[in-house]
C-alpha cells in the first residue's frame, strides 16, 4: 500500500472510533444506561432498566405504557406497579 492509503485508513479508522464513543457519551448523558429493550411475541416494545429492575411495557407503536412492572427476585411473579389496560397485554 502506498502512503496515501495507509493515511486515509488510519484517519477512518480514528472517525470511526471517535463517532462510537460520541454516541456512547450521549445515552450516558440522558441516562439511558443499563436500559434493555425487548419485544413480546405479541408485538409489544418492553424496556427493563438493570438499575432498579422495572419492566415497562408499550403497545406496537410504542405510544402508550401498558405496564409497568417491578422485578424483586428471579424466579419470583413480577409485581406491577401500574397497568393501563390489563386485558391488552395478553392480546
Amino acid at each position: 500500500m502506498n502512503k496515501i492509503s495507509v493515511f486515509l485508513v488510519i484517519v477512518i479508522m480514528a472517525l470511526s472510533f471517535g463517532l462510537g464513543t460520541t454516541m456512547q457519551s450521549k445515552a450516558q448523558d440522558k441516562n439511558y444506561t443499563g436500559i434493555v429493550p425487548f419485544v413480546t411475541s405479541n408485538n409489544r416494545v418492553g424496556f427493563l432498566d438493570q438499575s432498579n429492575g422495572r419492566i415497562y411495557v408499550y403497545d406496537s407503536n410504542i405510544t402508550n405504557c401498558l405496564f409497568v412492572g417491578q422485578i424483586q427476585n428471579l424466579g419470583e411473579p413480577i409485581n406491577i406497579v401500574s397497568s393501563s389496560a390489563p386485558n391488552t397485554l395478553s392480546q
